[in-house]
């Protein structure tokens, strides 16, 4: 199970495009969430390097950026759709929401506010996907799991997941209210 998981996973890292709506409806949930935050990561940091090369707007477009594909999720919900799918679209959404907050709120790659964060990254050597977060890093566990239910993602459970032992993949089991 965990290899075929793998495998999905890496996949799923490969083909992400910038028409992440009809890709999300590719693979399965985990599958989706672990390749949005992969490119989440990648591109955070990306914006990091362009501002540090001398581009002062790198982090604002991408804001921009980060908006419109929030709004095209809102628009996605908002037509018919299966209950797998909505949910899908849904958890997404929700990590998006937090992802933009996180985005609005960082300057630099430094700041503990980024440091913090759950960083998802498919290292070429071992060719795996490893969590990092402050100065720990984690290899991914691939354990099937379900969309929970989540409604918000709050300064409190981002605490959480710096100071649990680490059991993964947890990160997803965000808290519902």
């Amino acid at each position: 199970m965990r290899r075929t998981n793998r495998l999905i996973t890496k996949e799923a890292i490969f083909r992400y495009c910038e028409d992440r709506i009809d890709w999300m409806l590719m693979y399965q949930g985990m599958m989706v969430l672990a390749a949005n935050q992969v490119w989440w990561t990648w591109e955070v940091e990306d914006v990091f390097h362009k501002v540090k090369k001398g581009e002062k707007q790198a982090m604002k477009l991408y804001a921009k950026r980060m908006h419109k594909q929030i709004d095209a999720l809102v628009t996605r919900i908002t037509k018919p759709l299966n209950r797998n799918d909505r949910k899908k679209y849904n958890t997404v959404l929700i990590i998006d929401v937090h992802a933009r907050d996180i985005v609005d709120s960082i300057m630099e790659a430094r700041e503990f506010e980024w440091e913090s964060q759950l960083r998802f990254y498919w290292d070429r050597e071992p060719d795996d996907l490893n969590v990092r977060q402050c100065t720990g890093t984690f290899s991914y566990g691939y354990e099937y799991m379900g969309l929970n239910g989540r409604l918000v993602i709050t300064p409190l459970t981002d605490r959480i997941y710096l100071t649990q032992p680490r059991i993964w993949p947890k990160p997803w089991a965000c808290c519902v209210l």
